[in-house]
């Protein structure tokens, strides 16, 4: 009894004291606090590219790795496809949904999305099947994009970056002495860029298509050669557009072509351009600073629909044949400072798409830039040599040559046996074609391109450049673009045959 009366009083004792502990820890803890307003979230990558999906074979399991920057829990509203019916399928941090709402992220923490895509991708109209997963959070909506390769094709997607200014352009390598191949397409985001000392061949008959912002570039002691030894019109041709197919991008301007342009030839590279279509860019061909005479050979070739120039020359050097250059919302052709020669090429802009006041042919050696003082700065590099025989240069305005000089660079330039469309007004020119570096010019006399509107710069039976070329200037396109013999030759790229 006496031990009893012990033990009792020790279990009372210690009731008290493990309540208040049990009080000093609730008190101690808090209730996690979530966001309430809204987070920019931050993601593994913007965007998703899923493999190439065959019509018998799905694709590869992805991961997008989401995170709360945040030291409180997000909740995220609602993380969904943006296309209800899409064929991605998706599975959000372990629950399988194309759909989720109130998706918790702990503090400086992570989940994960797993996506797929499933194989009936069979619309014969697509290169690319694309959707978007968006991230919708009280008010902040984010998205990322998913991008996967319909047809049997090669995705040539960036894997690194250079500083270009202040502007950092996305690009990769394509291997060494590749040779893109007859019947083969090829997609390309960012740039796909050939580097020194690598030559890429593509062969006629081969498609490449480009993403919004994307473009080729040949770098320092990169070779190009696409269709080299095509012959005019009885090869396929090498196709370089956008990678939209529907019909209405079929010939919708600026669609391909970032900041270096659509083909970017750098200064120390070189490229041969054969029997090719390269429509649809922003500027489809630039080039910088030649340090080779035959920086770019250009020959068989159309250019089209571009939304700012068709070819850019930054003191570059072209020898180019049988060239159609047409529709551009600025220039045909830029060229300032350089050497160039131009023979049976014609250059006709006749662009609808908004109001163009400038001219399709401009010459000048001298660029006025912009400064930071709100001035400008001229930079003046010679024009050595700009040729054009048998030749056109037409198009809608009153005015589609400029010949634009500053007298302390050098500014050479001839035109033999060329159609102008200049204005009536000579003192409204700025130069008079009674100059000797004007022989046999035709001015303001009809091509009659059979039509404009659908890029069909053939010669009607009523053209006024029929026969009015010279034979020199024939030089080795004895074949038109289409592969018809020239013997008293028409001006321009395309011979009249009936």
């Amino acid at each position: 009894m006496q031990t009893s009366s012990l033990v009792h009083p020790m279990k009372n004792l210690l009731l008290p004291i493990f309540a208040l502990l049990l009080m000093l820890t609730a008190a101690c803890h808090k209730d996690p606090v979530i966001k309430s307003e809204g987070v920019n979230l931050r993601f593994s990558t913007d965007t998703v590219f899923l493999d190439t999906v065959f019509t018998t074979v799905g694709s590869s399991t992805y991961t997008l790795k989401v995170f709360n920057p945040e030291d409180e829990i997000v909740i995220v509203d609602n993380i969904r496809l943006n296309d209800p019916n899409s064929l991605y399928r998706l599975n959000i941090n372990g629950t399988a949904s194309n759909n989720l709402t109130d998706v918790e992220i702990l503090p400086n923490d992570s989940i994960y999305i797993f996506v797929e895509v499933t194989n009936n991708l069979t619309n014969p109209g697509q290169i690319v099947y694309e959707d978007q997963i968006i991230f919708n959070n009280k008010g902040t909506s984010q998205d990322v994009k998913l991008v996967t390769l319909v047809w049997d094709a090669e995705f040539h997607y960036p894997d690194r970056f250079i500083a270009f200014g202040s502007t950092l352009i996305p690009y990769s390598n394509i291997d060494c002495n590749d040779v893109w191949a007859n019947g083969e397409k090829h997609v390309v985001y960012g740039y796909a860029r050939i580097p020194d000392g690598c030559e890429l061949q593509i062969d006629p008959g081969a498609e490449v298509y480009f993403h919004n912002n994307s473009g080729l570039w040949v770098s320092n002691g990169g070779q190009l050669k696409i269709a080299e030894n095509a012959q005019a019109g009885l090869s396929d041709s090498v196709l370089f557009t956008g990678d939209r197919l529907e019909p209405f991008y079929e010939d919708s301007p600026g669609q391909w072509g970032g900041v270096l342009g659509g083909i970017f030839i750098d200064d120390g590279a070189r490229a041969i351009i054969n029997n090719t279509v390269i429509k649809n860019a922003v500027n489809a061909i630039r080039l910088d600073s030649a340090q080779f005479s035959d920086q770019l050979v250009i020959t068989n070739t159309s250019i089209l629909n571009t939304s700012r120039t068709g070819m850019y020359g930054g003191f570059g050097s072209v020898e180019a044949g049988n060239l159609i250059i047409a529709n551009s919302g600025l220039h045909n052709l830029y060229c300032f400072g350089g050497n160039y020669r131009f023979r049976h090429c014609t250059f006709a802009n006749y662009w609808s798409q908004s109001t163009r006041t400038t001219p399709a042919v401009v010459l000048t050696n001298f660029l006025d830039v912009q400064n930071s003082n709100g001035g400008t700065t001229r930079f003046v590099r010679s024009l050595n040599n700009a040729y054009f025989g048998n030749c056109i240069v037409f198009g809608s305005n009153t005015q589609e040559l400029s010949l634009l000089e500053d007298e302390t660079g050098g500014f050479n330039y001839q035109f033999n046996n060329t159609l102008f469309k200049l204005n009536t007004i000579v003192d409204q020119r700025g130069f008079d074609v009674t100059d000797p570096r004007f022989s046999l010019p035709l001015v303001n006399l009809d091509p009659q391109f059979v039509n404009t509107n659908q890029n069909n710069y053939a010669l009607d039976s009523g053209s006024q450049a029929i026969d009015q070329g010279n034979i020199t200037d024939i030089g080795p396109y004895i074949l038109d673009l289409k592969g018809n013999i020239r013997n008293t030759p028409d001006l321009g790229a395309l011979e009249r045959t009936e």
